[in-house]
């Protein structure tokens, strides 16, 4: 048999107030239209639901059972709407993301695009900084999420390793250092730079370690990408510093050499990062997964060319 929610709701007003024009008012109706849906729900019922008298209405025997029920059915009616809104506003939302320049010009665009498309209501505030800045963030609850390189200040942090790279010196064909199978931080001190703009996360990481050494890097140009920045390493136009999972295949095919960097801080495996103090809600974990999931790191891994899983990765296990 079937019930209408607003029916039972203004038969129970009218059950607990005793009067049809009270509920008619409490609920915004008129008291003929009340009256009308009343003899409508007890025509479904097919028993008396109301006795009406010159002094108002009161619920039959029959009445105060239905009225008994049709208050479990509303009561569970709120619960519902309840459940389903919260799961709207789990489903829905804002998500502060910090990470560092090498996720954001290789991987992390194409996993954002595939998680958006899924989650049509989902807002992500993304802004590059350092690792060390990230990790910053996400402990103090600036960012929901951060992606960061595994040698930064990770501590309280609770990390999920993406994966593997490491930062390389690239040079033209023909360059004195050409041949070198490693170099160190220092022996490209004296070097002019093709390297991205001021505001990316690997210009300050590069800037950081230089003045450590009471040095200043030398700029010769500052581009937008690391494509950008590779194209003129082959070009001869200059040397850079860039992580290996961006080097795309031209880049090498027109003679550009890649040497390896002997400083710890050049391994840059990537992790993401979340905070261990707090809740993370399960969008954040969503697109955490979606970070670290087999398919998109495969994905990464095929258009970076030289990327790989990182060992402990879901990636790498998969």
């Amino acid at each position: 048999m079937h019930f209408d929610l607003t029916d039972l709701r203004l038969f129970v007003a009218v059950s607990e107030l005793g009067s049809m024009a009270e509920a008619a008012r409490l609920h915004h109706i008129s008291v003929s239209a009340l009256h009308e849906r009343m003899k409508i729900l007890e025509s479904r019922a097919g028993v008396p639901l109301l006795v009406r008298t010159a002094r108002g209405s009161k619920p039959t025997r029959a009445g105060l059972m239905v009225a008994g029920h049709a208050r479990a059915v509303l009561l569970q009616a709120e619960r519902l709407d309840g459940a389903v809104e919260a799961w709207k506003q789990r489903e829905s939302g804002l998500i502060k993301l910090r990470a560092n320049s090498n996720a954001i010009t290789s991987f992390l665009p194409d996993v954002l695009a595939s998680f958006l498309a899924r989650h049509p209501d989902v807002i992500v505030d993304l802004e590059e900084d350092t690792s060390d800045e990230i990790a910053t963030a996400v402990r103090s609850g600036e960012a929901d999420i951060g992606i960061a390189a595994e040698n930064a200040q990770l501590d309280g942090i609770e990390t999920i390793p993406i994966l593997s790279d490491r930062l390389v010196f690239i040079a033209p064909a023909g360059h004195p250092l050409a041949q070198r199978s490693a170099v160190t931080f220092t022996d490209l001190l004296d070097e002019s730079f093709i390297t991205l703009d001021t505001r990316s996360a690997i210009s300050a990481h590069l800037k950081k370690h230089a003045h450590r050494l009471g040095r200043e890097l030398t700029i010769r140009i500052r581009v937008r990408s690391f494509g950008s920045v590779c194209r003129m390493v082959a070009a001869g136009a200059g040397v850079s510093i860039v992580p290996a999972s961006v080097i795309p295949a031209e880049t090498l095919e027109k003679g550009a050499k890649v040497i390896a960097i002997s400083d710890d801080w050049s391994q840059r495996d990537l992790v993401i990062c979340l905070p261990r103090d707090r809740p993370v809600s399960n969008l954040v974990r969503r697109l955490a997964d979606a970070v670290s999931s087999p398919q998109d790191n495969r994905l990464a891994a095929w258009r970076a060319g030289q990327a790989r899983p990182h060992p402990n990765s879901p990636s790498a296990r998969a």
